[in-house]
């Protein structure tokens, strides 16, 4: 994932001009935190390439050292979102230029109080050695927590971000402890544990128990549009908090399929996002190898498509809601209609339009949930 980060170093970047030190803020002068904080930090700052520090390398400082052993403080400042953070490191060689990589430390509480892009000025003081400080200030857009950077483009070259998706999906958020509370209350199953029977209808039977959950909780498929840009250069779109959409009790494509996956992981299921133009819907395994896949049509979240006309093999309880068990079954049928129209483009050719996020996968490569919008367990009364 590092490496699609250096990529849009390379491709986009806001440089600050100045004699002794140059900031470069990727993509386009645009900061987003989403990207930062979804990022899991190295434990020692990397030393390759004359790069130095642990920080995503969005945010970046140039500076030439003067002599070998050169000690540098660079201190950072975002008006706002808390005080000015410092980081130190040592150019070994002197004459060579060193790329900072500072490990930014956001303020989750400041962070989400910003629902809307506001320029703001962040402040640059370098200091080297015990001489006096230079100091610059470079105007950028800071984007809300909740915006997702998934592609960007400059003239014909391209980095495709779309695991981002994969932050949003938080297994430890509280309100996913409180739908599981909620599911286990109503006897679809005794309990959620994933492939542990190794029984597909066992599997198909957990996540009917959620999706009746997420039913029961009055949560409704909204068609409002996630997307705030669509191109030419920068591709992004919204995607709420967990807590959000469960305080709404609506969700779009994103959000739904984000909650259920969130939910899924959770009990141990192997879950994917899928997306396609201007669509995002949820898959996962039904058994441990990963033979047999599943998807859930995120758009039949709370649909009345009436009673079940048969009951299927996963469903060997009677639930109070039978509604919700014929959504069930519509969602997996639809879920597995789209899918087949859409599997040809699905081949990571057909971007940023079509991809599929495997959250496992996304997780191993050093994805890991923002957990900025999170709430606490207030956010579910």
């Amino acid at each position: 994932m590092r490496s699609c980060i250096a990529l849009v170093l390379l491709l986009v970047a806001a440089n600050a001009a100045a004699a002794d030190f140059a900031v470069r803020v990727a993509p386009f002068g645009q900061v987003f935190p989403a990207l930062e904080l979804s990022q899991s930090r190295r434990a020692e700052p990397a030393q390759g390439d004359h790069v130095l520090g642990s920080g995503s390398g969005l945010i970046a400082v140039r500076v030439r050292a003067r002599h070998a052993g050169e000690r540098v403080v660079l201190g950072i400042n975002v008006p706002g979102l808390g005080p000015t953070q410092h980081f130190a490191a040592t150019l070994a060689q002197g004459g060579v230029e060193y790329s900072l990589h500072p490990p930014l430390h956001w303020n989750r509480e400041n962070l989400r109080a910003i629902v809307a892009p506001r320029t703001v000025s962040m402040r640059f003081d370098l200091r080297r050695d015990a001489g006096p400080t230079d100091s610059q200030t470079v105007s950028v857009s800071l984007r809300p927590p909740d915006e997702a950077l998934y592609f960007v483009r400059d003239a014909g070259d391209s980095v495709d971000l779309s695991w981002i998706f994969a932050a949003y999906v938080d297994a430890r958020d509280p309100i996913v402890t409180y739908l599981l509370e909620d599911a286990r209350r109503h006897g679809i199953v005794d309990a959620f544990d994933g492939y542990a029977d190794a029984d597909p209808d066992r599997v198909l039977a957990q996540v009917w128990a959620i999706w009746d959950a997420i039913g029961r909780r009055g949560i409704r498929y909204s068609g409002a549009d996630p997307a705030i840009e669509r191109g030419p250069h920068v591709y992004s779109q919204r995607v709420r908090s967990l807590a959000r959409t469960w305080a709404d009790r609506s969700a779009n494509c994103i959000d739904g399929s984000v909650l259920i996956a969130s939910a899924l992981q959770r009990i141990g299921l192997r879950t994917f996002l899928v997306l396609v133009p201007g669509h995002a819907f949820v898959g996962f395994y039904t058994d441990t190898n990963g033979r047999h896949v599943a998807y859930l049509e995120t758009t039949l979240l709370g649909a009345n498509v009436g009673a079940p006309q048969t009951r299927p093999a996963f469903a060997t309880r009677t639930a109070a809601n039978d509604g919700n068990l014929a959504s069930f079954v519509a969602a997996l049928a639809a879920g597995r209609a789209r899918h087949a129209h859409v599997a040809r483009k699905l081949d990571g050719r057909h971007r940023p339009d079509y991809a599929v996020i495997d959250i496992d996968a996304a997780r191993a490569y050093g994805i890991v949930p923002i957990a900025a919008g999170q709430t606490g367990d207030s956010a579910i009364r």
